[in-house]
């Protein structure tokens, strides 16, 4: 009977949030006039797009057993410098790399804090994020970024290929390839091993110091690249762009340790994760349902979530 009770409950962790996702899906085609069309489906993919590539840096940084709250503050960041390099009249690819570049060294710089100053990467994160703050204001006087911008540039984030957006084909390519990376690498392997135990790992002659400092490092540049592509999107740049993919990309990641490997982060887990925000902010926002709303929503879903990792975290040491 025990071993019956540890097992449903062992499957609701690990498929309880693809069951709430097929629940609300299905919920949301009945009352939601419109939520079943093609052009819909698209749209959720479309919306969730820059949410998934932010939140799959920040899955980076989970893996290695680290937070990084810094993220959104880097996607501002990147987004105002990208912007104004080239309205400023620089080559776009330059002012790209350069934006990226400047992402990744955030990255590094609170890596080096973390590992090799002793900060636990909570404070150096947030400390982080709130220069990055400061440095996106000072740069930008606190005004939005217009200007002409090329149209290779624009087509990243508006373009189509058939009916396909272009941000929707980037977000599957990144999805693909970080998680070969960190499942079929040995990389991505010492990634997990650094974040799972971080004893053994070092037994086992991992550089954990290096690793964690990766996580990092794909933490800012995943938030660097959303930045540039949320400009290529808007046609400009705002200081608090990327404010609002905060608390969402905590609400996917979180989630995204929830689906089948209960408790670890996931580049796969972090899509359904996105997923299932994406289509609880489109069905709310189909039924007119206020803004805040959806905040209350996924509070509440981040707690359930980790509830769910917590109670399965228990069990598994009971067994």
């Amino acid at each position: 009977m025990i071993k019956k009770e540890f097992g449903m409950t062992s499957f609701f962790a690990k498929y309880g949030t693809i069951a709430a996702l097929i629940l609300l899906f299905i919920v949301f085609s009945i009352i939601v006039p419109g939520f079943l069309s093609y052009s819909n489906f698209i749209n959720i993919l479309r919306q969730m797009s820059l949410l998934f590539i932010l939140s799959v840096g920040f899955t980076m940084c989970l893996i290695v057993g680290e937070l990084d709250l810094s993220f959104a503050n880097v996607a501002s960041l990147s987004s105002v410098i990208v912007a104004k390099l080239i309205v400023s009249g620089l080559n776009y690819l330059i002012s790209i790399v350069i934006a990226l570049s400047i992402g990744a060294s955030i990255g590094l710089f609170s890596g080096l804090l973390v590992t090799l100053v002793g900060i636990s990467s909570l404070i150096t994160t947030l400390a982080m994020g709130i220069i990055v703050s400061g440095v996106t204001y000072m740069y930008t006087k606190g005004v939005s970024v217009y200007g002409h911008m090329p149209a290779p540039f624009l087509q990243l984030g508006r373009g189509m290929i058939g009916s396909i957006p272009i941000l929707v084909i980037i977000m599957f390519i990144v999805l693909i390839a970080a998680q070969v990376f960190v499942k079929q690498t040995r990389f991505g392997r010492y990634m997990q091993a650094t974040g799972g135990n971080r004893t053994a790992a070092l037994l086992a002659g991992v550089n954990v110091t290096a690793y964690k400092i990766l996580g990092l490092v794909f933490s800012s540049l995943g938030a660097a690249f959303t930045g540039i592509l949320l400009t290529s999107r808007l046609g400009a740049a705002n200081p608090e762009g990327a404010a609002g993919f905060l608390m969402d990309g905590f609400a996917t990641a979180l989630l995204g340790q929830t689906v089948i490997s209960v408790g670890r982060a996931s580049p796969i887990g972090t899509f359904v994760g996105a997923l299932l925000v994406g289509i609880l902010n489109n069905g709310m926002t189909l039924l007119g349902v206020p803004y805040y709303v959806h905040d209350i929503a996924k509070g509440i879903i981040i707690i359930l979530s980790v509830v769910i990792t917590s109670i399965h975290a228990l069990k598994l040491e009971r067994a």
